[in-house]
């Protein structure tokens, strides 16, 4: 059993709620996977123009001949965002990822490999475009990030380091005139080289499908997101991995 448990973290998401949910990490290759997260965003200042987002999470997946996507631990994840929106549209962000990951045998049983498990440290910024029409706010962003992956003993793993660009279409849509009831699609391909003895080329790996719907209880401060990802792994022989994700927000528990 692993328990969550946070701190008081910072967070919440300025004003165009365009960016609203803890979105799934990527699991690699399985049939499917579930997430779960925990997290706050808060303002910083008078004119929320700036902001910060911490997250726990944590994903599990299915074995490659069965569909439970609560069947193995597979990820626990420690995020934190900072997000200056230094115009009316237009907002850049810095981020720190911690994350280490299981890594389980191909063939059954299925148990964990050696190394059985890969710890990542993540560096990574987004720039973003925002803006509204009538009861959708969409978003376009790009997110460059470096990683650095080590094994369970903090040596360098094969594969130790990663540069990827991420580029994402986001809508979402207000069910009702208080805005506490959304429907949220994005789109999001990932281009990436990876380092072991020397650099790789520079390409294209995958591309992420998310649909969210999202309950906001404004005197609680609580939003409640549930969504479904399909992860549409490879350019040629496609892995397709569905995810259910569900996560839970504290909005701006502290006023400034």
């Amino acid at each position: 059993m692993v328990k969550i448990w946070s701190a008081i973290l910072l967070g919440t998401i300025i004003n165009v709620n365009c960016l609203a949910q803890f979105s799934p990490p990527g699991l690699g290759e399985a049939n499917t996977a579930s997430w779960f997260a925990v997290g706050l965003k808060q303002q910083l200042n008078e004119t929320k123009t700036v902001t910060s987002a911490t997250h726990l999470g944590l994903g599990r997946i299915s074995t490659p001949d069965a569909y439970d996507p609560f069947e193995k631990a597979s990820i626990y994840v420690v995020n934190e965002e900072i997000t200056n929106r230094f115009r009316k549209n237009w907002a850049y962000s810095g981020a720190l990822s911690y994350r280490w990951q299981n890594k389980y045998k191909d063939t059954s049983p299925y148990d964990l490999d050696t190394p059985k498990a890969r710890q990542e440290l993540r560096v990574y910024g987004r720039f973003s475009y925002m803006n509204s029409l009538n009861k959708m706010d969409y978003s376009f962003s790009y997110r460059p990030e470096l990683r650095f992956f080590y094994d369970p003993d903090f040596s360098a793993a094969t594969k130790n380091t990663q540069f990827r660009s991420r580029f994402r279409a986001k809508a979402a849509f207000n069910l009702n005139a208080l805005e506490t009831h959304k429907i949220s699609t994005t789109a999001e391909a990932m281009f990436s080289t990876t380092r072991s003895d020397s650099w790789s080329a520079f390409e294209y790996q995958e591309i992420r499908f998310c649909l969210y719907y999202s309950m906001t209880l404004p005197s609680q401060k609580f939003t409640f997101n549930l969504g479904y990802m399909n992860d549409l792994i490879g350019k040629q022989n496609i892995t397709a991995v569905h995810y259910l994700a569900f996560d839970i927000m504290i909005n701006n528990p502290f006023h400034i």
